[in-house]
């Protein structure tokens, strides 16, 4: 389950100036924060002019999404191998790294900073629903006894895992009040099995 967006055919020009942006935010993302740094200062950083920003991103909060994205994507293909198929241990461990990202992530940004995640949430769960969608097709095998489809079984999952790690970070900054992260996705991952078993037969609990 290959996590990122093939870009293969893209001018590997365009591939290095994007890498070069994004590199630029992340660094000023820990330096200043979103709301301290400005479009200036991540070209200036990246050492290209304002209009080449704008080719490759709308505003500011584009290069935000796209760049949580990524760094998304990379802590979960870090941690959870795209080459395995999904299981009972590869979900928990799907969901214990997904908090463990929000953990990061609400470690690394400013206070001002943390409004802004629920504006991008969505891209999120789409990164991983991508993956889950991905790694499930092979439990709908030929179909026989499957009361859902993958595709709806893929985005309630994806969901339910994204919801968890949400729930942290919201409790880290003094929002809500839950049960500790570990309990937390040890309880998620017994309802989503259950749930999984019964949505596709085919899937494996072991």
């Amino acid at each position: 389950m290959d996590l990122k967006k093939s870009n293969a055919r893209e001018d590997p020009r365009v591939l290095r100036t994007r890498k070069l942006l994004l590199q630029a935010f992340s660094e000023l993302f820990v330096e200043k924060g979103f709301y301290a740094m400005t479009v200036q200062d991540i070209t200036e950083r990246a050492s290209v002019n304002r209009g080449t920003f704008y080719t490759h991103f709308e505003d500011k909060p584009a290069i935000l999404e796209c760049w949580l994205r990524e760094q998304f994507q990379e802590h979960i293909a870090r941690k959870v191998l795209s080459s395995e198929p999904l299981s009972a241990s590869t979900i928990r461990l799907l969901v214990g790294n997904v908090i463990e990202w929000f953990a990061q992530l609400h470690q690394l940004t400013r206070s001002a900073d943390r409004a802004l995640i629920p504006l991008v949430v969505t891209t999120l769960q789409e990164a991983l629903f991508e993956l889950l969608w991905q790694g499930l097709k092979p439990a709908a095998g030929s179909g026989v006894g499957q009361r859902v489809d993958v595709e709806t079984v893929a985005m309630v999952t994806s969901w339910a895992i994204f919801g968890a790690g949400f729930q942290c970070f919201n409790q880290w900054d003094g929002q809500t009040t839950t049960v500790p992260a570990d309990e937390l996705a040890d309880q998620v991952t017994s309802t989503l099995l259950g749930g999984l078993a019964q949505a596709l037969p085919a899937f494996s609990l072991t």
